[in-house]
């Protein structure tokens, strides 16, 4: 057999290994996605006047080898003209105060968002390692709500674990070298997303992988596509008592060939500063989340997912693992001058 057959054949088999993840979700899923939209939708940054950071980790389906796993940092911030020439970035929180309460959503203004996000998601032997870079413009749409849109660029690189791959036949050497030069592909590809938000609401759109890329090795070109995944998250904040807060949530995911997918929870956010939730997706999964915000800007939470169906009994739950960290805000720097006059 000719090698460039024993290639292509090679090459269709992975792509029908690849075909069940290919035709459901392509991208990374989170249960801690609603609190930081940014993660989701490339314009949902700088909803507020300080910068974001956040560190993801989850696990899922720890009773099953080769479930997926996935690796996030992300940053968002405003950018642009401030109140001083020469401006601060202060600390956010009181001082050493735990649990201090979360920064307001700042609306009635015009921002420039700039972000950027490195993940990495592995299912089975598949990994897909990439770096996305974001603009987005906010508008005023009214006294109480702001318009916004983004656009993310980035790179992509997608593989096949050579390690994680288990062969009928052992010591293949022309699958080992098949798989070391030719089974990983990268590319360029874009995101956008809109946003609608005030004080208590947010409503957001985003789509993903807006090239339709088509999955090739070399020369070798396949029929599938990194396909187009769209989400839709809302939310809204209800206040029943001067601590006790409860916001619904909703996140949708469409992507061709999968079924949609929903997430409804809520959460109950005590003093604006500790959040317990419970979230069920309708794959049938439940999750159950809980969170503080611990000090000088550093906040955690945990998500606990467990199947509701069939598949409650192949899998020991998914966990995540979700840290980040108000890192401050602009203040306008004191006049030497005014203070003199103040203090007359």
């Amino acid at each position: 057999m000719k090698k460039s057959t024993l290639k292509y054949i090679l090459i269709c088999g992975l792509v029908n290994l690849f075909m069940p993840f290919g035709r459901a979700q392509q991208e990374y899923q989170l249960s801690n996605a609603y609190f930081n939209p940014f993660l989701l939708n490339p314009a949902a940054g700088g909803l507020t006047d300080v910068i974001q950071m956040d560190l993801t980790a989850r696990t899922q389906w720890t009773g099953y080898e080769g479930g997926p796993k996935t690796m996030l940092v992300s940053v968002s911030s405003q950018v642009g003209k401030f109140n001083s020439e020469k401006p601060l970035l202060v600390p956010f929180g009181d001082g050493n105060k735990t649990l201090f309460q979360a920064p307001e959503v700042s609306i009635a203004k015009k921002k420039h968002v700039v972000g950027g996000k490195v993940w990495t998601d592995a299912v089975g032997v598949f990994t897909k390692t990439a770096v996305q870079f974001s603009y987005a413009r906010h508008l005023i749409l009214t006294q109480k709500l702001n318009l916004g849109a983004g656009l993310g660029l980035g790179y992509s690189n997608f593989r096949v674990n050579a390690s994680k791959v288990v062969l009928f036949q052992n010591e293949d050497n022309l699958y080992d070298q098949f798989l070391s030069n030719t089974a990983m592909q990268n590319f360029l590809d874009a995101q956008l997303g809109l946003v609608v938000y005030g004080k208590n609401l947010f409503v957001g759109y985003s789509a993903t992988q807006l090239f339709k890329n088509t999955m090739q090795w070399q020369n070798v070109e396949t029929d599938s596509r990194y396909e187009r995944h769209h989400f839709l998250i809302m939310k809204y904040r209800m206040e029943l008592t001067p601590q006790l807060t409860l916001e619904p949530m909703g996140v949708i995911k469409m992507v061709k060939k999968s079924p949609v997918s929903c997430d409804l929870g809520a959460r109950f956010i005590y003093n604006n500063s500790s959040w317990v939730g419970l979230q069920f997706r309708t794959s049938n999964s439940l999750a159950f989340q809980l969170g503080n915000n611990l000090v000088k800007g550093l906040y955690a939470s945990y998500s606990f997912e467990m199947g509701v169906g069939k598949i409650r009994t192949a899998s020991n739950g998914t966990h995540e693992l979700h840290l980040g960290y108000f890192l401050g805000s602009r203040k306008k720097v004191a006049n030497p001058k005014e203070e003199l006059e103040d203090g007359n």
